[in-house]
């Protein structure tokens, strides 16, 4: 079973005094990046929501964004505003001036933040918890489809390979019968011989369509094996010198390429990852 490093999920929830918006956002790469998007979170919150994530996706670029209303998000300093109000007024009339009230907001002593309680935060995590949920059900859809082009390029491989053999086999019986010493039969012969090749192209195949439904996947061995596709048909094509051969010979390295353009979006290592039904976790903060 395959699995795409891309995905997406989403949450919400909301009560009389919290409103939570998630997104998580996921994308190719070679390792663990996550960039947040959201209010100020404490540090050893943030790092709870970390090792979650780490934990659950392994890999990709993830981006998570948190969005947070609460109708005791702000703490109001009532007698320090009245105090600056006061002063302001005080300088209004003895210099003749007209004061930004706006600017008092930016007095962290009258307006201020108040950090979220652990029951605030347990909400928020059961809140990325579910988009966390719902990426990693997307990645395992977009990871069926990933194996579904491997086996159809496998397909179109195999194809090439009977039409090689064919063509060799037509050619070989032509090249025998127009030599008239067992010497010259045998070297024309190794000349045109290419079951070698095929052979080893027809076993790296079949390795291949083996790996990719294998629980522990290998993205270093699947590329290894690819590298041996295209040197075995670089060798067909300088060996056996047709037209029709060649044809099917550069359709081999593009079904080689396009096997490799496709490992770099498949997450390794699946069985760590994949609980499509979350297991309910006990979090402490």
């Amino acid at each position: 079973m395959l699995v795409s490093m891309t995905g997406f999920g989403s949450s919400t929830y909301q009560d009389k005094k919290l409103s939570i918006s998630v997104e998580l956002k996921s994308f190719n790469s070679r390792y663990f990046e996550l960039n947040t998007k959201s209010f100020d979170l404490s540090g050893s919150f943030e790092n709870t929501i970390r090792n979650h994530l780490k934990k659950k996706l392994q890999r990709g670029s993830i981006t998570l964004i948190v969005k947070v209303d609460s109708k005791d998000y702000f703490k109001f300093n009532q007698l320090k505003t009245e105090s600056v109000l006061n002063a302001y007024k005080k300088i209004e009339k003895k210099y003749s001036l007209k004061l930004n009230y706006s600017q008092l907001l930016r007095n962290n002593d009258i307006l201020s933040y108040v950090p979220l309680n652990k029951s605030d935060q347990k909400k928020i995590f059961e809140s990325i918890k579910v988009a966390t949920n719902q990426l990693i059900s997307m990645r395992s859809k977009e990871g069926a489809q990933i194996e579904k082009e491997f086996i159809k390029y496998i397909n179109v491989a195999k194809k090439d390979l009977k039409s090689i053999k064919k063509i060799q086999d037509s050619v070989y019986n032509k090249k025998v019968k127009s030599q008239s010493s067992i010497e010259s039969k045998m070297e024309e012969v190794e000349k045109i011989d290419l079951s070698e090749e095929i052979d080893r192209i027809n076993s790296h195949l079949i390795q291949i369509n083996k790996s990719i439904k294998s629980p522990e996947l290998s993205g270093k061995k699947i590329n290894f094996i690819l590298q041996e596709i295209n040197r075995e048909s670089n060798t067909i094509l300088s060996k056996f010198l047709d037209k029709r051969v060649s044809k099917n010979a550069i359709s081999l390295k593009m079904q080689a390429e396009k096997m490799r353009e496709q490992v770099a979006n498949i997450l390794w290592k699946i069985f760590l990852l994949y609980q499509v039904h979350l297991v309910q976790e006990k979090q402490r903060f």
